[in-house]
C-alpha cells in the first residue's frame, strides 16, 4: 500500500508539472487597472488574455517577430496600431479581428486612457502555420491562403461560434497533464478552421461583383451560418431576416448572389448531401436519416432525394457500392 501511494503521488506530481501553465501579470494599481495572462501550448503555440484599463494615455511600442502569425480579436473597445519602419497602420473595433504575419519591425500602440480594452491573441510559429497549411489544403487553397495572409492583413468579423471557442479555450484547466495540452491543441485547430473559412469565404465573396455595402455582406453570410449550424431545424427566411438584421428582399437576393441558389434550394442541398453521407455509413434506416436531417415526411424525403442522386434512398448505399467495384 505505502508503494502504492509513493506511486500515485509521483503520478499526480507529474500531471500537474506537465500541464499547460499560464502566466498573469496584473496591471499595477497606480497605472490602472486588470490582467494580462500568458499560455504557452504545444509547438510553441502561445494563447494571450489582455483585460486592461488605463488611468492615463499608454504608449506603448516593441518588436514584432516574423517568426509568428498573429491572431488578434477585439471584444470590447476598439485599438489602432503603427509599424513604424514600415510606415503603415491598422484598427480593429469592437467585434472584429485580424491576422497577419509578423515583420520583424517595431509596432507601436497608444491605449486611450478609462477605455476598456479586451483583447485575445494567438501568436502561431511560422513554420508549424505553414505546416498545417500543407498538411491539410492542396495546392490552389495553400496558394490563396499565402497570397492573403503572409503578405498582407486581413480582417475578419469575430462571430458567436469564434467566441464560443475563445470561451471554451479557458477550460482547459479542467485537464490534468497532457490532456490539457491535448484538449488546446484540439480548441486551435477548431478555431482556426473557422476563422480561415472565414478569412477566404469573405476575400472571394468581397472580390465579386456585387454592389452591396460590407454590412449586408457580413450579414448575409451571417445567416449562411446559422443554416449550417442548424439544419435540420432552419430558420424560415423571414426568421433568418431578423435574427441577421437585413431586409427580407437583401438577404434573399444577396444570398441567391454569393451562392447561387436560393436560400430555400440551398437548405434542400445540404440537408441531402448528409443524407447522403450518413446512408453511406449504414448504422440508419430510411425514416432515421430522414428525421435527421430534417423531412417530417419521409417521403417527401425519398422524393427529394431520388430526384438529386437518381436512386432511392434505401438503395443508395447498395449502388455506391457496386459502383465502385
Amino acid at each position: 500500500m505505502p508503494h502504492s501511494n509513493l506511486y500515485l503521488a509521483k503520478l499526480y506530481n507529474d500531471l500537474i508539472t506537465n500541464t499547460p501553465q499560464t502566466i498573469t501579470m496584473d496591471i499595477p494599481s497606480e497605472v490602472g487597472q486588470g490582467r494580462v495572462s500568458q499560455t504557452k501550448i504545444k509547438h510553441g503555440v502561445i494563447l494571450s488574455d489582455w483585460q486592461m484599463n488605463y488611468r492615463s494615455d499608454m504608449n506603448v511600442q516593441g518588436p514584432v517577430s516574423k517568426e509568428y502569425m498573429q491572431i488578434i480579436f477585439c471584444l470590447n473597445d476598439g485599438i489602432s496600431w503603427g509599424i513604424l519602419n514600415g510606415h503603415r497602420s491598422m484598427a480593429i473595433q469592437k467585434n472584429e479581428s485580424c491576422i497577419y504575419a509578423g515583420h520583424d519591425g517595431t509596432e507601436y500602440i497608444c491605449y486611450k486612457k478609462d477605455s476598456n480594452f479586451s483583447f485575445k491573441s494567438i501568436k502561431i510559429p511560422t513554420p508549424y502555420f505553414s505546416q498545417l497549411l500543407a498538411d491539410y489544403f492542396d495546392g490552389q487553397e495553400i496558394a490563396a491562403y499565402e497570397k492573403k495572409l503572409l503578405n498582407g492583413i486581413a480582417k475578419v468579423s469575430v462571430t458567436p461560434v469564434m467566441e464560443q471557442v475563445l470561451s471554451e479555450i479557458s477550460k482547459f484547466s479542467q485537464y490534468r497533464g497532457g490532456l490539457g495540452y491535448l484538449y488546446l491543441d484540439g480548441k486551435l485547430l477548431e478555431l482556426l478552421s473557422i476563422y480561415l473559412g472565414e478569412v477566404l469565404e469573405l476575400d472571394i465573396l468581397m472580390g465579386k461583383n456585387i454592389s452591396m455595402s460590407r454590412t449586408e455582406r457580413t450579414a448575409i453570410m451571417e445567416a449562411k451560418r446559422i443554416i449550417d449550424s442548424q439544419l435540420a431545424f432552419a430558420p424560415s427566411c423571414e426568421e433568418l431576416s431578423q435574427q441577421v438584421h437585413l431586409s427580407l428582399t437583401k438577404l434573399t437576393r444577396g444570398f441567391s448572389s454569393f451562392y447561387g441558389m436560393p436560400i430555400h434550394q440551398y437548405i434542400i442541398e445540404q440537408r441531402l448531401i448528409q443524407a447522403a453521407q450518413l446512408l453511406l455509413d449504414g448504422d440508419r434506416n430510411v425514416g432515421e436519416v430522414a428525421t435527421i436531417v430534417g423531412y417530417g415526411k419521409p417521403s417527401n424525403f425519398a422524393a427529394a432525394f431520388k430526384k438529386k442522386y437518381g436512386v432511392a434512398p434505401k438503395n443508395y448505399r447498395a449502388s455506391r457500392f457496386s459502383n465502385s467495384k
